[in-house]
């Protein structure tokens, strides 16, 4: 097909190739605030260790002092890690934060944190969370309910509670916006309008209608008269 007759299409079916677009343009107009303002939401990852080494009584030989303490700080940390998902968890940071005249429902505090572990370091995250200050706030109660509460919970720690290190700081970044909250609105409109126009070459395709001397000519047969456009 030729460039003309492509335009001559287009300009035939031109509210066809619009319909879907407009369509699309309208049902994105409210995410055009999103799309021009995209919220901001803040993430911190801090990294601990914690261990219960033996009691100077039972430590007298090399294997106690060192391989026992490395050993059970490494069964310590994948089980606070774990506890670091539970809802307990969640609500002892929720009571922190409320001692520091913050509220926060314990359920959101359980959705935004996860945790994993690796050998005698364990990793917390705080994500997706839209106050700045909120965010920085709850790794610091995790810490605390991590280092006070550990007992509470672990009764095979007995009287002795782990002993909890941060080994960072809880610097908070914001979190990259997603492409798709990014382009998200415009990649709806290329989409109608591609719609539109493979609606318009079908309509095209399927109708039968004769326009031009050249469509007649093309069926093998003589035009015998024409009549002229005023």
């Amino acid at each position: 097909m030729e460039l003309k007759q492509l335009y001559a299409v287009v300009a035939r079916r031109w509210w066809l190739i619009a319909l879907p677009a407009l369509v699309a343009l309208i049902l994105t107009i409210p995410a055009f605030g999103t799309l021009l303002r995209p919220p901001v939401n803040y993430s911190v990852g801090v990294r601990l260790t914690a261990s219960q080494p033996p009691t100077g009584e039972s430590a007298k030989t090399f294997e106690e002092q060192s391989y026992i303490s490395w050993l059970g700080s490494e069964y310590a940390i994948v089980n606070l890690a774990a506890w670091m998902r539970t809802d307990s968890f969640a609500r002892e940071i929720s009571a922190v934060l409320a001692s520091q005249g913050e509220t926060v429902d314990p359920d959101a505090i359980r959705a935004a944190i996860t945790s994993d572990s690796a050998r005698s370091i364990m990793t917390f995250y705080v994500t997706s969370w839209s106050d700045e200050a909120q965010t920085k706030m709850i790794a610091e109660a995790a810490v605390r309910v991590m280092q006070t509460k550990n007992a509470d919970y672990f009764a095979q720690l007995g009287a002795s509670p782990a002993r909890v290190v941060p080994l960072d700081n809880a610097i908070v970044v914001p979190v990259p916006i997603p492409l798709a909250v990014r382009f998200g609105p415009l990649l709806r409109i290329v989409v109608g309008l591609a719609a539109g126009i493979a609606l318009a070459f079908l309509a095209e395709y399927l109708d039968n209608a004769v326009r031009s001397r050249a469509e007649i000519e093309a069926l093998g047969l003589s035009v015998i008269g024409e009549i002229p456009r005023h």
